[in-house]
């Protein structure tokens, strides 16, 4: 499988702004895409079950 990189825009309410520009503070991330790179990175090592994971789940569609 390619791998393509892709812009994604992403619209959401301050409440997620605040929680996003926190972790730039904490030093998460330098700005807010690569916080919310990290976050979806996060949350599929954690759900889906990482690389291999996210490759069995592809495969399905």
């Amino acid at each position: 499988m390619q791998q393509k990189k892709a812009e994604v825009r992403v619209f959401v309410d301050g409440l997620y702004i605040k929680v996003i520009d926190d972790l730039i503070g904490t030093g998460y991330g330098t700005n807010r895409s690569e916080v919310v790179r990290k976050m979806i990175h996060d949350w599929v090592m954690t759900n889906i079950g990482g690389f291999h994971g996210l490759m069995k789940y592809s495969k399905k569609r």
